[in-house]
């Protein structure tokens, strides 16, 4: 019998759980399943650019715990890009953090609620492009799914 898992602190729940390649009906779509934690260490790391010892221990992990929970997720979302499948963010072992951001990283006042200074400049999708895509690629000119 092995060691019950230690659950992974995740700040917040995720704003959405289903992510799918556009234009291919949901019938026709395998989907991977990537884990809450998964999500939290991908949004650390590589979104906020955290380095991962600082990542693991606000994950209250161990930073080997949090590479192979890192790998596990890369691996996911990369096979559901290469292979068109779909992603549903569910499971684990986690709990949800009940301290404000600032506690958890013992800072004096929280920055997620500073306001921006007015003068800061409000980027805005290219006008030209549709639906605010400023890539060279519009996924909607080449569905092939449908």
């Amino acid at each position: 019998m092995g060691r019950r898992k230690k659950k992974r602190m995740v700040e917040s729940a995720p704003c959405a759980v289903f992510y799918k390649p556009q234009g291919i009906p949901m019938r026709d779509l395998e989907s991977l399943v990537l884990s809450v934690e998964g999500l939290e260490a991908l949004r650390l790391v590589d979104g906020e650019r955290m380095q991962q010892v600082v990542a693991a221990d606000r994950m209250g992990v161990s930073r080997p715990t949090l590479s192979r929970i890192l790998g596990e997720a890369r691996n996911t979302v990369a096979t559901a890009l290469f292979e068109g499948k779909a992603i549903r963010v569910d499971g684990g072992e986690y709990l949800l953090s009940s301290e404000p951001c600032c506690k958890r990283k013992r800072k004096r006042r929280c920055q997620m609620t500073d306001e921006m200074p007015d003068e800061m400049p409000v980027e805005m999708p290219d006008q030209g492009a549709p639906h605010g895509k400023t890539g060279p690629f519009d996924a909607e000119d080449h569905n092939t799914g449908e």
